[in-house]
């Protein structure tokens, strides 16, 4: 007679072979219905491999230390520069052996001060590779570096509360306007905002820094010192908003305490008004409102993102913290001027100034920014790259409307686009500065946000 066990009765041998190794009382799975989920193992099962409440506190802890106050214009958080996914890297030698992470960092950085070391291990800025190209952080300063490793350092920016001392720099400033109060700027592509990690020169403060103290009319401000010592000058400087490194534009730089103090505050009421143009790779559409927060991104700490909705069933397994996160509140106008199938020339419109606002919102829309490195799309960078030597993102702060700090008198700029956008612009529409004059009338439309 065949012996036919049946599945239920091997599924109990099995589990009885289970119970016998582990000591585990497998028979309560069957005797008692209710716990029927039990796990059955020999160890607590793992917990998970991160704290998501420990993450959230880090978040916020990296938030306070990278971005200025609420409501300024950080299109540019140098911590968060586009080029800081790329890391500075310096091979371990032998003189370096066994020394302590932070005077390893001073031996490859000698401009880093040892707090500026203890600030970017807190932060997850310093990274080891090992030779089997294993990454991992560096969490605490007394961490010693061994020969064959490769110590890695994420660009990180010096705020201006810590810069006191800068090399001047002559470098040209295409001047929009200036007076004893304040000065308004197009900065030119490449050109870092504040001294960081890897910039330490050619920024925009040290361009500043010899302007101020050596050629300006209207002399250099509250936050200049005209003495040099050891080729360094007394340099404070009054930046109320930021940039990125790769876009182009309008930056308006406070000359005394009280027009930093005042436009600071316009900047925080929001009744500093802003316009770019930037060339997109798709059609983003005319009159869209885009009224999504933004926060940094858990995993590419480097970068930041539109916060996910929690009702789209992709997000629906997202852990209930994760789904509550709510980011800080981020609003866009787009208006697409001309398009040619392909790519668009199209003018944004920001009412609030978040971190990467521009390019995070555009590629939420899934027409990113040409040329963006960190938002857009890898083979029409090349391909921008290749045909035009182009390798930064299209985008430009076109105008900006406010009032001016100690006069009241409402001030319109307007910085016209560089050539590199000028000559791609040309290849979608060849008459898309008529366009642009005859459909948007850019200076009422400031007008009348």
């Amino acid at each position: 007679m065949k012996n036919d066990i049946g599945p239920r009765n091997a599924i109990m041998i099995s589990f009885l072979t289970l119970a016998l190794s582990t000591g585990i009382e497998a028979f309560s799975i069957f005797n008692n219905p209710m716990r029927r989920t039990t796990c059955l193992s020999a160890k607590p099962p793992p917990k998970a491999s991160f704290d998501l409440e420990s993450l959230e506190a880090y978040e916020q802890q990296l938030d306070a230390v990278t971005q200025l106050e609420e409501g300024y214009d950080v299109e540019e958080d140098l911590l968060l520069d586009s080029s800081s996914s790329e890391a500075l890297s310096y091979p371990i030698l032998a003189d370096l052996h066994n020394l302590r992470i932070d005077a390893a960092m001073v031996a490859c950085q000698p401009q880093l001060s040892r707090s500026t070391c203890v600030n970017m291990i807190a932060d997850g800025l310093v990274w080891l590779v090992d030779e089997d190209d294993r990454k991992m952080p560096v969490h605490r300063k007394s961490h010693k570096v061994q020969q064959g490793q490769t110590l890695q350092l994420l660009l990180s920016a010096i705020g201006p509360q810590n810069l006191t001392h800068i090399q001047p720099e002559k470098i040209h400033l295409d001047i929009l306007f200036e007076d004893k109060h304040m000065i308004v700027i197009n900065k030119a592509a490449g050109m870092v905002v504040h001294p960081a990690v890897g910039h330490w020169n050619g920024t925009l403060c040290n361009a500043l820094a010899y302007y101020l103290t050596t050629t300006s009319p209207y002399g250099p401000g509250d936050f200049a010192d005209d003495e040099t010592i050891a080729d360094e000058t007394s340099f404070r400087p009054g930046i109320v908003h930021r940039i990125d490194k790769g876009t182009t534009g309008i930056i308006v730089v406070a000359k005394s305490k009280d027009a930093l103090a005042k436009l600071s505050q316009a900047f925080k009421d929001r009744r500093v008004k802003k316009a770019y143009l930037a060339i997109t790779v798709g059609n983003p559409g005319s009159d869209v409102k885009i009224d999504k927060p933004i926060e940094r991104h858990p995993i590419h700490r480097q970068r930041m993102r539109v916060v996910p909705d929690p009702h789209r069933s992709s997000q629906r397994q997202l852990p209930t913290a994760a789904m509550e996160s709510k980011g800080r509140k981020a609003m866009s106008f787009v208006d697409s001027v001309v398009f040619n199938g392909k790519l668009a020339l199209a003018q944004v419109r920001i009412i609030t100034g978040r971190t990467h606002q521009v390019r995070v919102h555009l590629q939420d829309r899934k027409t990113p920014i040409y040329g963006d490195t960190v938002y857009g799309l890898a083979d029409w960078n090349k391909k921008l790259y290749k045909t035009h030597q182009l390798d930064r993102p299209l985008l430009h702060a076109y105008r900006l409307q406010l009032e001016h700090p100690i006069t009241g008198k409402v001030m319109d700029f307007d910085a016209p686009l560089p050539e590199d956008m000028i000559r791609i612009a040309k290849t979608i529409d060849e008459s898309f500065e008529r366009v642009l004059a005859e459909q948007f009338h850019l200076a009422a439309t400031m007008r009348t946000l």
